[in-house]
């Protein structure tokens, strides 16, 4: 395992500012103690999904299109020149995510052309309320994108749910994939292994508008408080105003015992990897323990003073994402 830490010697989160349909993250002192700061970002933009109430332009003069994947219309932009990244969201969460945390812009500037979409559920896709029309349509969406595109190779970039998608991605069809990087996001992590019936119960209460805190606890570290119950409830508010509940609920239940990909299966795949990760995230451990079983088929990044909302935002995420795909 390659391991390098990011780490300023300030104990550095980020912070953000809101420009209109933008946001600007800048760098501040903070303690990694008040954690929920992270929920409190959550709550003002809906960062645990990035719950925005209406579309975001991706990038300034950039036109959002749609193609069709086997029976929905997906959302997507293509920006840029230089090799192919595509940019594959997390849960309840949308393509925008992508610009206002500076990933777009900061890829472009380093020459790569972006293409991110909004998954099947999310954002201004189309938003199928069974569960069965997830799970494998969620991998093949991506191939699919990448054939209308006659992209014949990529560089894969997930975070959360997003990752786990692209592990998938990845483990199929590894010929497709220059690269992939999982942010926030691991093998045997500890919303993927959630018990069927834990599972399902909080998918029923995701379709019923209701964020389970269960959930969000295990997106936090051991050592992060509880987030206060009024920005929980802001938070909840937002990431219901921006989303079709049933259709996550749905997207959520079609994980429950659906298993996964295995350290094996994607050290075996060939492709150079990279996993990212907020040290206050809590997959961390799992992440860790990734890399252990990959060993030198994984490099490893810990950002210190992120965690799983604040980690695409920070000044180092971006940074060591154009240096690996470089």
């Amino acid at each position: 395992m390659i391991q390098r830490v990011f780490d300023d010697g300030t104990g550095a989160a980020c912070n953000f500012a809101g420009q209109g349909d933008r946001f600007d993250f800048t760098h501040s002192r903070r303690s990694a103690a008040s954690a929920w700061f992270g929920l409190l970002l959550a709550g003002c933009i809906a960062i645990f999904g990035w719950g925005l109430s209406g579309p975001v332009a991706a990038q300034e003069g950039v036109e959002s299109r749609y193609f069709h994947s086997s029976g929905v219309d997906l959302r997507y932009i293509d920006v840029g020149n230089g090799e192919p990244v595509l940019l594959m969201h997390g849960f309840t969460s949308r393509l925008d995510l992508w610009n206002a945390t500076g990933v777009i812009d900061g890829l472009v500037e380093a020459g790569s052309r972006v293409i991110a979409y909004d998954a099947r559920g999310h954002g201004e896709s189309d938003k199928p309320r069974e569960p069965g029309q997830y799970g494998v349509n969620d991998v093949e969406d991506t191939l699919r994108l990448l054939d209308h595109l006659s992209v014949e190779r990529a560089h894969v970039v997930g975070h959360s749910r997003g990752a786990s998608i692209a592990s998938r991605l990845v483990v199929r069809y590894p010929a497709r994939i220059r690269s992939v990087v999982f942010a926030g996001w691991a093998v045997g992590n500890p919303v993927d292994t959630l018990p069927v019936d834990q599972c399902r119960a909080i998918a029923d209460s995701i379709a019923e508008s209701e964020l389970p805190s269960d959930l969000m606890r295990a997106l936090q570290s051991d050592d992060a408080p509880d987030p206060d119950p009024a920005q929980q409830a802001r938070m909840a508010e937002r990431i219901v105003a921006g989303n079709d509940m049933k259709a996550l609920g749905a997207a959520f239940r079609s994980g429950c015992g659906a298993g996964g990909v295995t350290a094996d299966d994607l050290a075996a795949s060939g492709v150079a990897m990279l996993a990212m990760v907020g040290a206050h995230d809590g997959m961390v451990a799992s992440v860790r323990t990734m890399g252990r079983a990959m060993g030198d088929a994984l490099e490893l990044f810990v950002i210190p003073g992120a965690d799983h909302y604040t980690l695409l935002g920070h000044p180092g995420f971006v940074d060591r994402l154009a240096s690996f795909l470089e």
